[in-house]
């Protein structure tokens, strides 16, 4: 009887594309780290512009190569919410390398949402 050993391989920067990852204060800067563009949704639970936004963000990163999506809820990650200076939710991020190539703030319509998406996603 054979035995089956799963393998893992480690590198610095991954390719989640069109993954949504859920974020912790502890976990964001891994999260963030890879080689595509990363949207970073801020929200909370109790924000319904925030739950309006959330499945036309979900479609617009999956349908859209070289992005991933990194989910961060203000409540739970008040450190990684402070390091943005996030005054108003939904806010969503572009971030490139870790750093800012673009932001919106509002549930804004589908069609601008996924434009904005495609505006900053990793070109292969």
């Amino acid at each position: 009887m054979s035995q089956f050993m799963p393998r893992s391989f480690q590198t610095s920067a991954r390719f989640l594309n069109g993954q949504v990852n859920d974020a912790s204060d502890a976990t964001f800067q891994k999260l963030i780290s890879v080689k595509e563009t990363v949207i970073v949704d801020f929200h909370a639970e109790w924000c319904r512009p925030c739950h309006m936004l959330d499945p036309i963000i979900r479609d617009a990163v999956k349908s859209t190569s070289g992005t991933t999506l990194v989910r961060v809820d203000v409540d739970e990650c008040p450190e990684t919410a402070a390091k943005y200076k996030i005054a108003s939710i939904p806010a969503v991020f572009a971030l490139k390398n870790g750093d800012v190539a673009g932001n919106f703030v509002g549930a804004l319509p589908k069609n601008a949402v996924k434009e904005f998406v495609e505006s900053h996603a990793t070109k292969a």
